[in-house]
């Protein structure tokens, strides 16, 4: 009889979680599937987006990972410290595992302390915390300027930022509180959501100024004055800000670079049909490839109308006026 087969998943994002879902499916008992995973609790990300605007609670957008254990997944918690690709072992918490197949979805490492000030200044866009800051703080500003600032490329989900704009843009309408408060949007990109191609980056910056939000595109930034609340552009342009709210600077992880897995782009190079790096038997998923700056284009990006749906509209609040 043939020997059972480990397979190794890094990560218990969104990819890494179906990757141990879909091959405990297709795989017989005899072969393990072992999701490692430092975090006690999945965040489904997307979900940000309406806590930050108070219609959601961080338990409503939360799961324990040992629920994976009832559909037959092993589940490690601890840190990956070292991939050693060509033999496929990896150092968790001091101990080292083999694997038969290693697959790699640690994701995007985030680094505000990246760009001088910006944490310091603002609230990112992309972590509990910051959205948790979000939340409270458009409750005490009431007039002012928010700044929506992207700050480097490539960043995860390019929608995002736009979302989260609009998003604003309408609490801020429906609380009455609309003409007091500018909304702007700064972004190194040559348009919105450019990766999707010029017609639909064009509709995406035509709906977001049609809501009376200033885009500036092409505005790389280099500094922020948490002091002054100003951000520096290496264009020499510089911007005010009451509130400003950011996409930070994305890296691939510390364990993923110093493997020797990051191609010129920084980021894990896969074979893009079958997601393979050039280690036998090592594939890479996710926002650590360079298909970071992908996602699903937004339901509501042709027509600028959400579409709810059981799993993203906001209990018992009403949606954006149409």
């Amino acid at each position: 009889m043939a020997q059972g087969k480990t397979i190794l998943i890094l990560g218990g994002g969104i990819g890494g979680i179906v990757a141990a879902s879909q091959l405990r499916r297709a795989l017989s008992r005899e072969h393990r599937v072992v999701l490692v995973e430092q975090a006690a609790t999945h965040l489904f990300q997307p979900s940000l987006l309406w806590l930050m605007l108070g219609l959601r609670a961080p338990q409503q957008i939360s799961r324990p990972y040992t629920a994976l254990a009832r559909r037959g997944i092993e589940l490690l918690r601890g840190r990956v410290e070292h991939i050693d690709p060509a033999r496929r072992v990896v150092t968790v918490d001091g101990k080292e595992l083999t694997a038969d197949y290693l697959v790699i979805a640690l994701g995007a490492e985030l680094a505000p302390d990246a760009v001088p000030g910006l944490a310091q200044a603002g609230h990112n866009l992309y972590s509990l915390a910051g959205a948790e800051a979000i939340r409270d703080a458009r409750l005490t500003l009431t007039h002012g300027r928010i700044a929506l600032l992207v700050s480097a490329m490539p960043f995860k989900c390019p929608a995002a930022p736009y979302e989260a704009a609009m998003l604003l843009e309408w609490d801020y309408r429906r609380r009455g509180l609309r003409d007091r408060v500018q909304i702007d949007l700064y972004s190194p990109e040559p348009g919105p959501m450019s990766v999707a191609g010029p017609e639909a980056s064009a509709q995406v910056r035509a709906m977001v100024e049609q809501k009376g939000i200033g885009y500036h595109p092409q505005e790389k930034v280099a500094s922020v004055d948490p002091g002054a609340r100003r951000i520096h552009f290496e264009s020499g342009v510089s911007a005010d800000f009451d509130l400003l709210v950011y996409v930070p600077p994305h890296r691939a992880p510390e364990s993923v670079r110093a493997a020797g897995l990051c191609g010129d782009s920084g980021w894990v190079k896969v074979d893009r049909a079958t997601l393979a790096t050039p280690f036998p038997g090592v594939y890479a998923i996710g926002d650590v490839t360079p298909s970071a700056s992908r996602c699903p284009r937004p339901a509501y990006w042709r027509t600028g109308k959400p579409r709810w749906s059981r799993t993203t509209s906001p209990p018992k609040s009403p949606a954006p006026a149409r």
